[in-house]
Order: C-alpha cells, then sequence, then structure tokens
C-alpha cells in the first residue's frame, strides 16, 4: 500500500526532527552541556592567558655547552673561548657533504652539529615569574574551574536532575 503525500511529509518531518535533535545536544552529546563548556573553556583560555602574560623570557650569555668549556673543562668560570665554537662540528660537516655528500661522517657531524646547536639554544632560555602568589593562585584557579566544568559538561545532567541530584542507583 502506497504511502499517502501527507504520511510521507510526516515521515520526512520526523526525520528532521530527529536529525535537529541529535544535532543540538550539547557537549559531548548531553542535553544541555555546550554553554557549561563553553564557559569553562572561556575561564581557563583567561587563566592561561594571565599566566602566560606575567612569565618573562631571558637568555643567558652562557648555554650547556659552552658552559661545558667555560666552567667545566677549564674550571675559572671566565669566558675562555668563544660560544661561536658550537658551529664548528655543523661548519665542518657542510664541508664534508659538499666535498662528498656520501660521507657518513659528514652527515654524522651535520647532525651533531644541528643538535648542539638547538641545545645551545634551548638551553639559554630563562622564564622569569614576578607576581605576587595571590595572583598566581587567581589564575591556577581560573584554569581549574575552567577545566573542571569542560568536563563536567561532557556529564549526562538529566537523570541526575530527576532524582533530585542524587546519583541514579542499579536497575
Amino acid at each position: 500500500m502506497a504511502e499517502s503525500p501527507r504520511q510521507e511529509f510526516e515521515r520526512d518531518l520526523e526525520r528532521v526532527r530527529d536529525l535537529h535533535e541529535e544535532l543540538a545536544r550539547g557537549a559531548g552529546g548531553t542535553p544541555g552541556g555546550t554553554w557549561l563548556f563553553f564557559v569553562g573553556l572561556v575561564l581557563a583560555a583567561a587563566g592561561v592567558w594571565f599566566f602566560l602574560s606575567n612569565v618573562h623570557v631571558v637568555t643567558s650569555p652562557i648555554g650547556m655547552v659552552s658552559g661545558l668549556f667555560n666552567r667545566g673543562v677549564f674550571g675559572d668560570g671566565q669566558p675562555a673561548m668563544s660560544t661561536g665554537i658550537v658551529f664548528a662540528p655543523i661548519f665542518v660537516g657542510l664541508v664534508l657533504l659538499f666535498y662528498d655528500a656520501r660521507l657518513k661522517w659528514g652527515w654524522a657531524l651535520f647532525y651533531v652539529g644541528l643538535a648542539i646547536i638547538v641545545i645551545e639554544i634551548l638551553s639559554r632560555i630563562q622564564f622569569l615569574m614576578n607576581m605576587r602568589t595571590s595572583n598566581l593562585l587567581l589564575m591556577l584557579g581560573m584554569v581549574a574551574a575552567g577545566i573542571g566544568m569542560m568536563l563536567r559538561s561532557f556529564r549526562d545532567m538529566s537523570s541526575a536532575a530527576g532524582s533530585g541530584g542524587q546519583p541514579p542507583t542499579g536497575p
């Protein structure tokens, strides 16, 4: 038996309603969690922003590799040589690679030199925080509250609301 145009329209309308309900669910498929998620996201992002805006980045004059030459090998703590020595392995490796690109020693020196330069740059970076403890605790509290709100938005609140706020018991 063929469906009437009205029955077909009602069936299509029901499909659209089901699709809309599926799309309109909150964060994690729970009802009403979307606003809670976004409020938590904004709160956590603001806390991270305030925290990072109070961190100052400076560099020290001596890094890990150049510090070994200045403090460890020569022992007096005075600059014994230029920090340009860290470029020697990559320079020699590049010379060997331009001479013959199949030389394994050239590739090894190039990669070791590149690693030394990266380690030297990263070891010179220092992070300084100059803020009050109350401000730090407030910022960390904002981040923690925001993360908690985002995680809470994934819980299904419909079953807990019907039982007076009590968690559902067994079947």
